[in-house]
């Protein structure tokens, strides 16, 4: 799979090798309906350089059909329990953004619907990532605000032990 993003001036963004190939199982076996779920990680500076680390990712109850997916209520609720049982509460992940699949078509882009919920708390802070699976064609787009709060495509980088050959953080 190859990028054609330009490169967003904020958070660089790193995802783990098993979150890209879990996300994109769980859309496939969602279709012919849309999938939805948060990720989760860290937000990151090392030297003056911020990024993003996206280590995991939950779902809950869904209202979905083959072109929408919103939580419910108690989709909302199933997400941070989920998490709060896989980490504690102490030690739980941050959400650093959204994953969402168009499972029609070609190469997936941004619904009105999608820059509306993107738009809004808690998606919307500063560095967070929305992710547009598409399952079919196995496009994994990553998007962020530019400086001017405009969703653009963001090059992203798979690291981990199950990255491609090469060496873990291949360029996406």
């Amino acid at each position: 799979m190859s990028c054609h993003a330009s490169r967003v001036t904020g958070h660089a963004v790193y995802i783990l090798a098993r979150v890209v190939k879990e996300v994109l199982a769980f859309c496939q076996r969602q279709a012919p309906n849309e999938a939805l779920g948060v990720l989760v990680g860290r937000r990151c500076q090392h030297q003056g350089r911020r990024y993003v680390r996206v280590t995991d990712w939950a779902t809950g109850s869904v209202d979905a059909s083959p072109v929408h997916a919103e939580f419910t209520p108690q989709g909302v609720v199933e997400c941070h329990v989920e998490l709060d049982e896989r980490y504690g509460p102490d030690r739980r992940p941050q959400i650093v953004g959204i994953f969402h699949s168009h499972p029609f078509g070609g190469e997936p882009s941004l619904s009105e619907r999608d820059l509306a919920t993107f738009g809004g708390f808690p998606y919307d802070a500063e560095g967070n990532v929305f992710v547009l699976v598409n399952p079919s064609t196995g496009h994994f787009l990553v998007f962020q605000r530019d400086g001017s709060g405009v969703l653009v495509e963001q090059e992203w980088v798979e690291y981990g032990p199950e990255a491609p050959e090469g060496g873990a953080g291949s360029e996406r």
